[in-house]
Formats: structure tokens, sequence, C-alpha cells
């Protein structure tokens, strides 16, 4: 019997109620409980969440597809960091054949730089041998010249010496011949040349100095200064672009960098280097599947750093492990920093989520306050719409009030967008869109004015504005989306009425991605535009459950992903797309 057939027939029991089953889960205090505890100790009380419970089936298969999801993730993560270890012991394995290589290099060539100068040396002493040896057989040659030149002088000199000291006859006799030859002689004795003794070794020391510091040169492999950066993730169908980082200190040519795509299926083919005006690169791929796809790019045989880079290319859809349940009343979902969502409901309280979908805490506000359209300010501020006091608040994450503007201006406030760059603040405010100064709180103007009935409860419904600074104003019961310049001239209408795809009926919020492109939530789906309008396609599937969605977010580029808040079942969905 396997373990868990023995935990099937003894399952734990209540440690309260000691003879009940668990099998009921708190979700918020993240702990299994008994049916009576569910009623006592973990109820929900007048509508306000003091616990969230689910049967201990529904949590135990979250579980089991949480477990799964991270498996996958984990899987991927370990694939990955071997593919990294196996680039490392290659790299080891390089790194000390080039060392090996580069010492025995610098070897041999002192070695023959050794030989060369010792060569030189020997020609260089055989050449003083020989110049010694035709300067000392001239420099003897006058020294015995001199010598017997001085013998002869002395003979004749002391011969003289004896004349005179002789018989005066005999002295008259052959003393003047004596006188005569000897001052010939003299006369005759030319000036000593003294041969040049001088044998010098001038040395070079331009030469010392190339010997010093140019025997060769020891630098890093080119690919030592280049390295791939870019998005691990993506979704199907969007072009893989992994830069190539290059630094100032090598100068990388396109024509030395070689990149392949390895598949998930394993096929690897040549991958295309573009080069845009500023002379950096770009290795551009397709992907036409999930899967992990591998970048490799290698400059003279070598690998670069970071090389080769994992890119997970993630399935189109709904993410239903990331989904976010039990959301009473949920009507807007906005980005907070990398990795967390924040959740209003038209209370006081603004949830905050984990993209996993984990709850991870809550900001709350004054009693009256209802939190209605939210947006992420650059300085970790939080702008809202307040439908309950017909206002505009910006507070910080703690919930502490900043500013509030627009009383007596507004009339049910919706959707917001603020401009960081003008400070400018646009609301969708019923049947005009209201510009506020974000320093001052003053109106600036009101534009997108339209007419209304007594039937029309809210007209206007959300704004945003184009990458070019233009503002998009979405209309809920015209079912339209038009386009205005930034001085609130219509330009004309991007998106029409009508329940085919396309076309929009009753729609409730609108964004602009990082393409430029335009995500519609209307009535029962998610719509992808053009910037010109154009239909792209649906993004969510009828079984995907959207129901009444009203604001959503973009949170990645890389990989594409959206969350709407989807207050027809009280969930927050994210997808891929």
């Amino acid at each position: 019997m396997s373990v868990s057939e023995i935990n099937a027939m003894h399952p734990p029991l209540c440690s309260i109620h000691k003879k009940e089953p668990l099998t009921v889960f708190c979700k918020i205090c993240n702990v299994a409980i008994c049916i009576y505890c569910s009623i006592m100790d973990h109820k929900e009380w007048e509508g306000k969440e003091k616990h969230m419970t689910i049967s201990i089936t529904d949590a135990f298969k979250t579980f089991k597809e949480t477990s799964s999801e991270l498996e996958k993730v984990a899987k991927q993560c370990t694939d990955k960091l071997n593919d990294d270890l196996k680039v490392m012991t290659d790299r080891v394995k390089k790194l000390d054949e080039n060392r090996e290589e580069s010492l025995r290099g610098i070897e041999n060539h002192v070695g023959e730089l050794v030989t060369r100068i010792k060569d030189s040396g020997d020609k260089l002493k055989s050449e003083v041998e020989a110049m010694y040896k035709i300067k000392r057989k001239a420099t003897d040659a006058e020294r015995e010249d001199v010598t017997t030149t001085i013998s002869y002088i002395n003979t004749n000199i002391n011969l003289l010496h004896h004349l005179q000291k002789g018989n005066e006859a005999t002295a008259m006799l052959s003393g003047n011949d004596v006188i005569r030859v000897l001052d010939d002689r003299i006369k005759a004795v030319p000036n000593t040349k003294y041969v040049n003794a001088g044998i010098n070794f001038d040395t070079n020391n331009q030469q010392i100095v190339v010997l010093q510091e140019d025997i060769g040169m020891v630098s890093e492999s080119k690919a030592g200064y280049v390295e791939l950066s870019g998005a691990e993730s993506i979704t199907v169908g969007q072009v893989i672009g992994v830069k190539i980082i290059k630094t100032d200190e090598c100068e990388v040519n396109a024509n030395e960098i070689k990149a392949t795509l390895t598949q998930p299926t394993g096929e690897t083919i040549i991958a295309e280097v573009e080069e845009d005006i500023n002379g950096d690169y770009t290795v551009i791929g397709r992907c036409t599947s999930a899967g992990i796809y591998k970048v490799d790019v290698r400059v003279d045989g070598e690998h670069i750093k970071k090389s080769p880079m994992s890119i997970n290319v993630e399935k189109k859809g709904l993410l239903k492990t990331n989904t976010i349940d039990n959301v009473k009343e949920v009507c807007d979902v906005v980005k907070y920093g990398e990795d967390c969502l924040l959740i209003s409901c038209q209370d006081n309280v603004i949830h905050k989520y984990k993209q996993s979908g984990k709850s991870i805490g809550k900001v709350t506000l004054s009693e009256g306050v209802q939190v209605n359209r939210m947006f992420t300010m650059n300085n970790g501020n939080i702008a809202f719409s307040d439908l309950g006091n017909d206002i505009i608040t910006i507070c910080t994450m703690n919930g502490e009030v900043v500013k509030s503007f627009g009383k007596g201006v507004l009339t049910n406030p919706y959707g917001i967008h603020v401009d960081e760059a003008s400070r400018v603040m646009y609301v969708a405010n019923h049947d005009n869109v209201a510009m506020f100064s974000i320093e001052s709180g003053k109106l600036i103007k009101k534009i997108a004015k339209c007419g209304i009935t007594d039937f029309e409860f809210v007209n206007i419904i959300d704004v945003t504005l184009t990458r070019q600074g233009h503002i998009l104003v979405l209309y809920n019961n015209q079912n339209r989306l038009k386009l205005f310049d930034n001085e609130g001239t219509l330009m004309k209408v991007i998106v029409k009425k009508g329940d085919e795809d396309g076309k929009v009926t009753y729609p409730h919020g609108v964004v602009v991605d990082d393409n430029d492109n335009i995500i519609i939530s209307s009535w029962h789906k998610l719509q992808l535009f053009s910037n010109s309008g154009k239909f792209i396609k649906r993004i969510d599937k009828e079984e995907d459950g959207i129901s009444y969605p009203k604001g959503l977010c973009i949170i990645s580029h890389q990989p594409r992903r959206v969350a709407v808040a989807n207050h027809g079942d009280k969930t927050v969905k994210m997808f891929n797309y």
C-alpha cells in the first residue's frame, strides 16, 4: 500500500475539534481547518472579509497546479544552470589551453630572441677581433720603426761623446760625418701617426627599449570584451532581439560575429546579426513555438560573455495559475514595481498581490473613500479616482494622502492617466475629460465633451495617451474609442460599436503597450488593435471566462502580458498575447 493510500485511510484531524477531519482551507491564514473552524474562527462577517475559505480539495488542486508550474520553472532554471556550467567548464578548459599556449609562445619567442641576440653578439665579437688584429699589426710596425730610430740616434750620440773625449785629430777626421748623418736622420724622422687604438661598442638603447616592452603582448580575446543582453522570456510570435554589448576597449566588426539560434526541437540555424546606425549589434530570431530557445554568439570562435543565452518562449493565452480569485467588486488593476499588482474594489482598500497570485498586504484609506481607477506614478505614489467623494487623490503606499483635488469639478470620475513629462493628469469625467495640473491641482481645461441623457449614467469611462502624446478617449455608452490631439481637437474615431471582433460593446478599459498597440476591455472580451485602429486579434478565448471586464494594465513587454480586472467573476486574470 502506498503512502498516499495510507494517508487517505488516516487523514489528519483538527487540533481543536479533535474528531473532525480537515476539509476546509483558509487562504488568508494559509492553514487547513475543519468545517466547525470555518464557521466559528474563520468566517466572513458582515461582508467584510476576515477570512477566505475554500474546500481542501480545491486548495489541494491549486497546490498541485502551483507545484507543477514551479517544477517546470525549476526544470528550466536547472537546465539553464547546467548549460551555464557546461559553458563555464568549456571556458576553464579553453583558459587552461590558452595559458599553456601563451606561456609556450613566450618561452619560444624569448628563446628565439636570445638566439638572435647571441648570434648578433658573436658577429660583433668577430668584428672586434678583426679590427684588433689590423690595428695591433699597424701599431707594432710603428713601434718597431720608432725603436730602431731611437737606437740609431742613441748609437751616434754615444759615438759623438766618445770622439769628444778622444784624440782631436781623430775626432776631426770622422766627427763631422757623424754629425751630418745624425742630423739628416733626425730631420728625416716623420711625425708619429699613432694608429687609432679605439675599438668601441656602442649599445643600441632603442633596441633595449624594444626588447623590454615590445617583444610581444599579452591580451584577452575579443570575445572577452563583448556580452549578450536581453529579455529571458517572450511570447510565441515575438521577435527575439538580443543586444550585443561592446566596450570601448576593443573594436569588434560584424564579420567577426557568428550567431546561431537553437530551437526547442534541437535544430540549430544561423541567426541574423543586424547593425544599427550607432554601430551596435542585435541578434534577430523568429520563434514560432513555445519552449526554450538558445542564442549562441561567438567572436573569433569563442563564446562571448553570457553566451549561450536561454530564452523561454511562453504560450499565448490565459495564465491560469496566476489568476487572482475572490476579489469582490474588482474594478481595476495596475502594476507596481517589478512583481506587484494593486487591485481596487470601489472601497477604501487597495489590495497588494504578487503576479503569481499571492496576497502580500493592503493599503487602507479613510472611511468613505471609494478607490475606483488607479495610476502608478514614477515616484512610487498612487493616484486614484475616488467615487465616494468625486475627487482625485494621490497617496503613498502607506496610505498617507499627499493631495486631493477636483472637488466640485468632477462627477463620477473613472479612468485616469498621468503624463509625468508635462505634469498633467487626465480624468475620464462622465461627459468630458478633465485636465488638471498635478502640482497645483487646478483645472486646466475640459476636452472631449459630449452630450448625455438621463439614461446614460457614465459615458466617458477611460482615457490614456499614445506614444506620440495624442489622447485616446473611451466612450462607454457610445461604444467608441476616439483619438484627440494634445490640444483636445478630435482627429478621428479609432474603434466603433459592434459585437463582432474588431468592434466594441460597453468598453471599460484602454491601455497602450510598448509597441504603441491598443488593448481594449469590453463586455466579454479583450482585443488588440494597432495605433491606427486596425484590428489585430482577440487576446482571450470564450472559455477563459472574460465577463464585464473593467480596468486593465500592461504587466510586461517581454513577454507581452496584460492583466484585467474581470468584474463578472471577481477575478484578476493575466494573459500572454
